[in-house]
């Protein structure tokens, strides 16, 4: 089959590779579509924890041999710890990921343990599945935050990220939704969730902010926009280490909060949230033009919404 694998920093080549072994526990699927978003961009331009070489990829959907349209759990727990118990695999020392630690999707398939298969309602497009693993991430991100109705929210980045976070705020009633983006398009996807206002700088103050992007700017801009008293909530991972102001902080009272990934029960509410997400929004690729994209993706250019690989379907429909 074929696979578009990392071999070294921002070195991705299309290989002929051996066809996944499947056991007794695992189901055979022919990859459909492949969200590529920050963490498969932020991979290629640094590997970090991935194996070298890596096949990436790790928020896909597809369809088993029987014709089942699926979508892929991607975090791999233990199942018996503490934090597996109470529906925190996220936490579980033992985590690794699908597309991370081992082969994902960059690839015509994939052998996955039927555990971590979820069917995809027949109403849904390949397009919109693409958003199923991103809003999971922004389900874990909203339920920590405990908002409510009456919360004023701010989300900075209104990439897939941000834009769950947008519909989430919006089904909970919330009449206060601000973002900060800077591309017209995706500022145009927040509004059609629910976005109540939009546009490239914050300048009141809120309840509750999100950052989804994770840079040092990001961040001090988020800090600096939680009323006194408010919380901040980290997804973004762009640059992992910052300096921050430790005195407002504790003189204004203001709580921060990681978010990292999802539980099983989070990411089949992502399903459903993904139905509100218009096709349109997505640009299907082929391996081919993969590298590029992520390219351009490493120097500021969003473009588009969303893009997607679609590895086996080559008409894009």
């Amino acid at each position: 089959m074929k696979a578009l694998v990392l071999e070294q920093k921002r070195v991705l080549t299309l290989q002929e590779v051996p066809a996944p072994e499947v056991g007794e526990a695992h189901e055979l699927i022919h990859i459909e579509a492949v969200s590529i978003g920050g963490s498969e961009y932020l991979g290629f331009n640094n590997p970090g924890i991935r194996p070298i070489p890596n096949i990436m990829g790790h928020g896909f959907t597809g369809t088993t041999l029987e014709g089942m349209r699926i979508a892929v759990y991607p975090l791999l727990a233990c199942g018996c710890c503490l934090y597996c118990l109470t529906n925190q695999e996220q936490l579980c020392d033992e985590w690794s990921l699908i597309g991370v630690h081992s082969d994902g999707g960059f690839a015509e398939q994939a052998s996955i343990p039927k555990s971590q298969i979820f069917e995809l309602p027949e109403e849904l497009s390949w397009e919109q599945s693409v958003f199923i693993e991103p809003f999971a991430n922004s389900v874990n991100a909203w339920e920590l935050s405990k908002a409510s109705s009456m919360t004023s929210i701010a989300i900075i980045g209104a990439g897939s990220l941000g834009l769950g976070l947008v519909a989430l705020a919006n089904k909970s009633g919330c009449s206060n939704i601000h973002i900060a983006e800077l591309s017209h398009a995706r500022r145009n996807a927040a509004k059609t969730l629910g976005a109540t206002h939009t546009s490239t700088k914050l300048n009141e103050t809120y309840d509750i902010v999100f950052d989804t992007v994770g840079s040092a700017a990001t961040c001090s801009t988020t800090i600096s926009l939680a009323k006194k008293g408010g919380k901040c909530i980290f997804l973004g991972f762009e640059n992992p280490m910052h300096t921050i102001n430790m005195s407002e902080l504790i003189r204004h009272q203001k709580e921060l909060k990681g978010s990292f990934v999802y539980s099983k029960s989070q990411f089949c509410k992502a399903i459903e949230l993904a139905k509100n997400c218009n096709s349109s929004w997505v640009k299907n690729i082929s391996f081919a033009e993969v590298e590029d994209t992520l390219t351009k993706f490493i120097e500021g250019d969003f473009t588009h919404i969303k893009v997607a690989l679609r590895p086996i379907n080559k008409s894009f429909t």
